[in-house]
């Protein structure tokens, strides 16, 4: 008699779990808008995406731009590192806008470049080979703690 709900328990579990996603991502990396604002396209080539500057951002919003996208569409896991591989200025698909090109699969010789970069400290984007944590580029999206007086 106990055997009968065990096998009705496990039957709708394993029917559950067949609708939760497996392993790596399943469609291809689309555009999205951030949760800021700041529009990210792919550009084809694999891992690495546009960022679409908005008046008045800064590194940091490029980062975390940055950051939301490869953990959102490129599912990068927390410890993968984004690097900067067009600096800051005119973007190369929207005539009019500026943008920063990121990537999460750098060539061996960006990777080198970033590399040989000393500890980085500040969100810029205009050295190619800048490079920080997922998480990290994610994590500028926080705002700040607001500690009570």
């Amino acid at each position: 008699m106990r055997l009968l709900p065990c096998l009705a328990i496990l039957a709708a579990t394993a029917s559950l779990a067949a609708c939760v996603p497996q392993g790596g991502p399943t469609r291809a990396p689309h555009a999205i808008l951030t949760d800021h604002g700041n529009r990210v396209d792919p550009t084809g080539n694999p891992g690495e995406f546009e960022v679409l500057a908005r008046p008045g951002d800064g590194g940091a919003q490029l980062w975390c731009a940055a950051g939301e996208f490869a953990q959102s569409q490129l599912r990068a896991s927390p410890d993968r590192r984004i690097y900067l591989v067009t600096p800051r200025g005119p973007s190369a698909t929207r005539p009019g806008r500026t943008s920063a090109v990121f990537t999460v699969m750098p060539s061996p010789e960006l990777q080198a470049r970033g590399d040989a970069m000393s500890n980085q400290m500040l969100l810029g984007v205009r050295k190619v080979g800048t490079n920080f944590s997922t998480i990290h580029a994610y994590m500028v999206c926080r705002p700040p703690i607001d500690v009570p007086d």
